[in-house]
């Protein structure tokens, strides 16, 4: 009985020792940004809820408020304790800071999310949001190629793009569009602006409703919050926007023709479960793209019933081919 009893006592511990240590290798994350309530942030608060569901992460968010003298502050207090194993960053508006910062700590593992910097200690997930865009303007191109024959298009030739601030990532964002549209429908004139600012839904709107005067029939919103206001310009002009970052078909029904989805949660969920895994996840960029369903087009379900079948399956093979390597995308310069 007795050397049953040892036995069993053995299996038991050879048992629990085959399973993950949830309380010794426990994987801490911290993330923060002014933008978790927002657009895209949003998509990055379902990726690392998603993590802490499956796997049991230690997680922290922080808001950073507008207090842009006090980023360096709670960068330096989220990093000096040791605690977190990953700290997520998102927001261009925070990266003085975030690379201040991480140079005082070297060994703190900081993921710049939506974007690489000039720091080689950082970690970054990356967007092929350029092949996104590719396939947005190929799409808006072949529709307002067809003019006055279908709904809210006319003869014009013309479609829009409306972006936050002029900085690396929109540009990407913009050339993707842009050579989307001349691949696809090159009679078509792209007309772009720049805001200058995330967080302006009143400029957004201003912008939209002078690309629309200006005969456009579809912009593009790449503009974060400031971008609301061009969802709802395409409703008060009865023309066609295409939202970005999380699907946005239901901020403008029967006006959004389509949303470019930059999965944030893809990301950042598959960064966590490396590390869970026992991948310790190193400095270097991380893209996410087509292929790994970091980007995609998304059509609005009302607008995409309307749609001759000849564009859809134009766009499925665009997107393969994309994929496979046949259609090369130039980044910004």
């Amino acid at each position: 009985m007795k050397t049953f009893a040892r036995l069993l006592a053995a299996g038991i511990v050879l048992a629990a020792s085959s399973l993950p240590s949830l309380a010794a290798d426990k994987v801490h994350v911290a993330a923060i940004s002014g933008y978790f309530a927002q657009g895209f942030g949003v998509s990055i608060v379902n990726g690392l809820n998603k993590a802490k569901d499956d796997f049991g992460i230690d997680l922290k968010l922080v808001d950073t408020g507008n207090r842009s003298l006090d980023y360096e502050e709670q960068f330096a207090n989220l990093a000096k304790s040791g605690e977190y194993d990953l700290i997520f960053v998102m927001g261009w508006e925070l990266v003085d800071a975030l690379q201040k910062v991480s140079a005082q700590y070297p060994n703190q593992r900081f993921i710049f999310i939506d974007g690489v910097l000039d720091s080689k200690s950082m970690i970054y997930a990356n967007f092929a949001e350029e092949q996104g865009s590719f396939i947005a303007g190929a799409l808006a191109g072949m529709v307002e190629d067809l003019g006055p024959s279908f709904d809210k298009i006319g003869s014009g030739k013309a479609i829009g793009f409306v972006g936050g601030r002029d900085i690396p990532v929109i540009r990407n964002f913009l050339g993707g569009y842009e050579q989307g549209v001349k691949y696809a429908a090159p009679d078509v004139k792209v007309n772009a602006v720049f805001a200058g600012t995330f967080d302006d839904p009143a400029k957004g709107s201003e912008l939209a409703q002078t690309l629309y005067g200006q005969g456009a029939d579809i912009v593009y919103n790449v503009a974060g919050p400031t971008g609301e206001g061009v969802m709802q310009a395409s409703a008060a002009a009865d023309k066609y926007s295409l939202g970005v970052d999380i699907d946005m078909c239901s901020s403008a029904p029967g006006n959004v023709l389509a949303s470019m989805l930059k999965r944030g949660d893809v990301a950042v969920y598959s960064i966590i479960k490396d590390e869970v895994q026992g991948k310790k996840v190193q400095p270097g960029a991380r893209t996410f793209d087509l292929a790994s369903g970091g980007v995609e087009v998304k059509l609005c379900d009302d607008v995409a019933a309307k749609l001759p079948q000849a564009i859809k399956d134009k766009l499925e093979t665009l997107r393969q081919d994309v994929i496979a390597g046949k259609i090369t995308i130039a980044k910004a310069k």
